[in-house]
């Protein structure tokens, strides 16, 4: 299929590139293979990637793409274990915007867990979270004033929602609310497992002065979901420097709330915590 860039069509590329997706299956396909297959850039394939992905036909993935599915929920202890340098690396930039002394909501998810270890050397917070992982973890801080919210728990990822949980975050308002996200999209916002989840996420935005979401850079591939909450007020976009920066642009172009912030992941020692 190679040949002078242009040769095909955009529109008969896009639907050749998922049928090659189709018979690849599950094998991810690179950015640099689908351009030297059609003969064109690595910035036009993106370009057509990024087209496909907000149609909801692919899902993008660290230097390319796989046919758009719902990927299996994985365990908390899975996630643990999953792009741990990554997600230490932005928990580390994410504690520099909590100054001692503030109110902190605290999403439930792997990346903020993490980021609780960082708030633990942080005197005088307060910190409102329904995450098992994240209030075990500030548990180990004497100092540290833990509100959990009330709700439904849910076994696999260990997050508490619902409406008891979504009226207590309505009583406050945070100084800072870290968000976690199964993806994270640039028009439809962030991703969770279910509408309970999406809609305690929304509540977290409205209800703080500063909003950060932190995702890795594999959770910036929009996904395959039907429960979104939707960004409409300035917000933070935390993910490591592993991010395609094709992908980071399509988030400033569109969405001018969003401020996208990299952040370093350490090349020696081991991570914090």
């Amino acid at each position: 299929m190679s040949g002078p860039e242009g040769r095909l069509p955009a529109h008969v590329r896009r639907e050749q590139i998922v049928q090659l997706l189709v018979r690849r299956g599950d094998q991810p396909l690179p950015v640099e293979e689908l351009a030297a297959t059609f003969g064109i850039s690595p910035a036009t394939a993106r370009r057509d990637l990024e087209q496909l992905r907000g149609e909801g036909r692919i899902t993008r993935t660290y230097g390319g793409a796989v046919l758009g599915a719902a990927s299996a929920e994985q365990s908390v202890r899975q996630r643990e274990l999953s792009h741990a340098a990554e997600k230490d690396a932005i928990a580390r930039v994410a504690a520099d915007l909590v100054q001692p002394d503030s109110v902190v909501l605290l999403d439930a998810g792997s990346t903020t867990e993490r980021l609780a270890r960082q708030l633990r050397t942080i005197p005088g917070l307060t910190v409102v979270t329904n995450g098992v992982a994240a209030t075990t973890t500030l548990l180990e801080s004497g100092d540290t004033e833990i509100v959990v919210l009330g709700g439904r728990l849910r076994r696999i990822n260990q997050t508490i929602s619902g409406s008891t949980a979504e009226q207590m975050v309505r009583g406050l308002y945070a100084d800072v609310a870290f968000i976690g996200a199964d993806a994270v999209d640039p028009r439809r916002g962030i991703a969770s497992r279910t509408l309970e989840q999406s809609v305690l996420k929304s509540v977290m935005a409205e209800h703080a002065r500063t909003v950060a979401v932190v995702a890795d850079s594999t959770k910036l591939s929009g996904g395959w979901t039907s429960y979104w909450s939707p960004l409409q007020r300035p917000w933070l976009l935390l993910t490591d420097d592993g991010a395609d920066p094709g992908v980071l642009e399509s988030f400033r172009t569109a969405d001018p709330h969003v401020e996208v912030v990299v952040c370093p992941v350490a090349t020696t020692g081991t991570a914090t915590g």
